[in-house]
């Protein structure tokens, strides 16, 4: 297999090392965004793992923080670049305050983070997807409108994208920047935008189009193992011979979906803080058994699953040094 440029990336994950010194590594990489501390004098040293992608001048990240407090004063605002957080919480909680207001976030919610909020509160056992995305790149009084919450559509349509875009960046290389980052700047201007919101809340004129809207439909329920035709077809309000129409240059409805469930798993491999078997990987996804994920995987990409997820960590691994990820920030305008 061809080795490609993959985006530039930064990785780190605590191995082995005691604690004082794992949260002393901690505190030290997250200290330009925020103070860490223990959630309490008497509980274990807090710590976590985090793996970011540079997105042109977009930075994506999934972070995974233990059970800790996390504060940001004046001088952390004023000291950092100026640009917005979208962040979901895949699990975990948080509960607070960001800029001078109470806010609880729990799995499934999505906040929009002005680098100059405020904050303080306490992470409990929390899985975070997140974009920085330089200020100039919205219109600052339309995000801004929404607060720090969205409505439950938006925050429904914003957090199967952050989980979409986010699968795609272990695997992705460098060329499929301009694209990744142009399409997740765009869905953002439609959706947050009020003026457009009969059409954005529709889902037809985000996803661009029935054949879009099918594929959108499938990516989201890849882990179902009844995901079927009329299952597709139902959630999209078509009928089934309307979904065959649709499918017909992509060899058919069930090859999309097969097609789609190897590529989850590639990038799944490929993401350091995935830890799963490739049992899991073939249960989760609903692949009928390991074996059959191991044949359809090098059929598909010529390479074995292990071989893939070995030269993926090697290729991160022997990324960059700490400090980059937040050089990336500092330079996010």
């Amino acid at each position: 297999m061809t080795a490609v440029a993959s985006i530039p990336s930064f990785y780190y994950r605590p191995s082995g090392q005691p604690a004082g010194e794992v949260f002393e590594q901690w505190r030290d990489l997250m200290g330009p965004m925020y103070e860490i501390g223990p959630a309490a004098p008497s509980v274990r040293l807090p710590s976590g793992s985090t793996v970011a992608y540079q997105v042109g001048d977009l930075i994506a990240h999934r972070t995974l923080f233990t059970t800790q407090r996390i504060r940001r004063d004046r001088r952390r605002t004023e000291a950092g670049p100026d640009h917005f957080l979208i962040q979901l919480w895949r699990s975990g909680r948080f509960t607070g305050s960001i800029a001078g207001q109470p806010l609880t976030m729990t799995t499934g919610g999505v906040a929009i983070l002005d680098r100059r909020n405020l904050v303080d509160g306490m992470l409990d056992r929390t899985d975070t997807l997140g974009v920085v995305v330089p200020r100039d790149r919205l219109h600052v009084p339309t995000v801004e409108a929404h607060g720090l919450r969205l409505d439950a559509a938006r925050n429904r349509l914003l957090g199967a994208r952050l989980t979409s875009f986010h699968r795609q960046l272990p695997a992705a290389s460098r060329d499929d920047i301009p694209a990744l980052a142009g399409e997740l700047i765009a869905f953002l201007h439609r959706l947050l935008d009020r003026s457009r919101a009969g059409d954005a809340l529709e889902g037809r004129e985000l996803d661009g189009g029935l054949l879009a809207l099918a594929k959108s439909v499938v990516r989201t329920y890849l882990t179902r193992p009844d995901l079927s035709p009329d299952f597709v077809a139902g959630q999209m309000g078509v009928s089934r011979a309307t979904l065959y129409r649709l499918f017909e240059r992509e060899d058919g409805v069930m090859r999309f979906v097969q097609g789609e469930r190897l590529h989850a798993v590639r990038n799944a491999l490929a993401d350091p803080l995935e830890t799963r078997s490739l049992a899991r990987l073939a249960e989760v996804f609903a692949l009928t058994s390991p074996s059959q994920l191991s044949r359809g995987f090098r059929n598909r990409y010529g390479v074995s699953p292990r071989a893939w997820r070995t030269e993926r960590r090697a290729a991160l691994a022997g990324g960059h040094e700490s400090r980059q990820l937040w050089t990336w920030l500092r330079e996010t305008r």
